[in-house]
């Protein structure tokens, strides 16, 4: 299941910003909990799947991302373990 869901803040608001970031990281963890994926995961999104992912799928994606971007300029820091 693929998830999309956007919250409106005011970016000029710091504490309406900082509301709207806890809101994003409990849907996340709500939606993969549930086994889904965040549409557009955001760097924490997708930490957070990947600790949930099976690890021999996480192997295979790196393969498959190895074969298509073997210099590893797409969307760099993105799909990675720190």
């Amino acid at each position: 299941m693929m998830f999309f869901y956007a919250y409106a803040f005011n970016r000029a608001d710091a504490a309406d910003v900082a509301r709207a970031q806890k809101a994003l990281e409990q849907t996340n963890q709500a939606v993969v909990a549930l086994g889904g994926i965040p549409w557009k995961a955001e760097a924490p999104a997708q930490k957070e799947i990947i600790s949930k992912m099976d690890p021999n799928m996480f192997a295979l994606m790196n393969r498959i991302r190895a074969v298509l971007d073997p210099n590893g300029i797409m969307n760099p820091g993105n799909w990675e373990v720190d």
